[in-house]
Parts: C-alpha cells; structure tokens; sequence
C-alpha cells in the first residue's frame, strides 16, 4: 500500500527526519550531478533544487510512502515561479522562459528511488501536486529538462504536451508544459 503524505504534516512527527533523509538521498541518486568540489558546493546544489521548495512551499511538497514508512519518492513545486525571485536567481535560465509563465506558472520537481520507477507512484505524486494547485486556482504547471532526458516520456505519460526548447550556454533545454 502507497500513501502519499504532505511533507508539512510530518513536521510535528518524529518521522520528519527519518523522511528527510530518504528524500535527500533520492534526490542525490536521481541527479544528473554527482560530483562536487565541496560539501558547501553540494548544500547549495540541494538547496536550489530541493530545501527551497521544502521551506517556501512546504504544503506543495508530497511524499510517497510504503507500508513501512519508507519513502519512494517526492514531488514538490512552487505555485507562481513569477513571484519566485530567488528561483531567477537559481536558474537565470527561468527569464528566457517568462513569456510561458503566464499559461504555466507552477512549478515541479520530482525524482523517485530507482525501485519505485514504472509503477506509476510518480504519476500518483504529479496528480496529487497539481490537485493542490487546482484548489488554490493554479491553471498550468511546468518543468525543465533536457530534450534527451529519460524523464520526457514520463512528462508527455502525464499530460505535459507544450513543449519548447531553448538554448542556455552549451546545452539545450526543454520546458514541457500542461494546462491543470
């Protein structure tokens, strides 16, 4: 049995910590970065892509839990990446991408562990994000990612069908985009 739990009601639990680790070491096995200079460089890294989201949005951040409290993966987002100044910061990416912000203006990350890929818990945490942002009036959520990803099937899988690519530095990126 799958249940999935907003990370912000496992704050008053003893459980809190235990998940957090699990979900940190998702996060980092899942990463298309694996090495870094320095423990500072790799906090910094976590933090744009993971702790901001968990201290600035923590009801948009949901775990999947199995029966015995282990987590298989997590989702979390931001409902106006407009009005996320810091995340421009983050990703100066993100001003390419403005005129899109207007149809999609949330925001997501999820990862899974490895075991817990293709049995549709991913799809489960996507549609539990965006029923919460239906409720607060969000009308389209985005993600970034590489045009080669192993992700971009599962992205298109759960309705992100605007699709468009842009150029930043040495690397093309792909923003994929569905309406909610």
């Amino acid at each position: 049995m799958i249940s999935i739990v907003a990370f912000s009601e496992l704050s008053q639990s003893k459980q809190c910590e235990c998940v957090s680790s699990q979900v940190d070491l998702i996060f980092f096995s899942s990463s298309s970065r694996q090495n870094f200079k320095s423990e500072n460089e790799r906090n910094h890294f976590r933090f744009k892509y993971l702790d901001w989201y968990r201290i600035n949005n923590a009801d948009l951040h949901f775990v999947a839990l199995n029966s015995h409290g282990e987590v298989l993966g997590y989702v979390c987002g931001t409902p106006d990446t407009k009005k996320a100044n810091e995340l421009f910061e983050f990703h100066p990416w993100f001003e390419q991408l403005t005129s899109h912000f207007d149809s999609f203006p949330a925001h997501l990350h999820i990862n899974l562990a490895e075991t817990a890929r293709g049995l549709g818990i991913g799809s489960l945490l996507i549609e539990t994000l965006e029923s919460s942002l239906k409720s607060r009036s969000v009308h389209g959520v985005h993600i970034v990612t590489s045009p080669d990803a192993r992700n971009v099937g599962f992205y298109k899988k759960n309705g992100y069908n605007f699709e468009t690519v842009l150029q930043w530095k040495n690397a093309h990126l792909l923003f994929m985009g569905k309406q909610l």
